[in-house]
């Protein structure tokens, strides 16, 4: 009974191991984040989920936009702009905002912008939606 008992034991040890361990092997969280673009003339409020590893959300160019925002390490304000673009000088502002997670680490960004024109040239394909 003795030697029961002991491979009982060892056996639940050794399958606690193999628990742990591929606990520790667990994939990065993905990265979810909501995206927003307020208008400040009428209020009226665009808005679409962003879902990296895997892609998935709304966002109509999901990839491009994770792939941009892996490239900045998640900090919105090191997303590599559009130089190709020339935007009016009509000021019609609007409030770009993004909450979520970044592999795992807390988002909260808001910038304001005096066009859409200029949001997209600054944040690329994130905010184009």
């Amino acid at each position: 009974m003795k030697s029961t008992l002991a491979f009982a034991v060892a056996t639940a040890t050794v399958a606690g191991l193999g628990l742990a361990s591929a606990a520790d092997a667990a994939p990065t969280p993905p990265t979810r984040i909501f995206l927003t673009i307020t208008s400040g003339a009428t209020g009226d409020v665009k808005e679409v989920y962003l879902g990296c590893g895997p892609t998935g959300g709304n966002h109509p160019q999901a990839e491009v936009a994770c792939g941009a925002l892996t490239e900045a390490g998640g900090d919105f304000d090191k997303l590599e702009g559009r130089t190709d673009m020339v935007c009016p000088m009509i000021y019609e502002p609007v409030v770009a905002e993004a909450q979520g997670t970044f592999d795992s680490v807390p988002v909260g960004w808001k910038r304001n912008f005096g066009n859409t024109c200029e949001l997209n040239a600054k944040t690329g394909t994130v905010f184009a939606f």
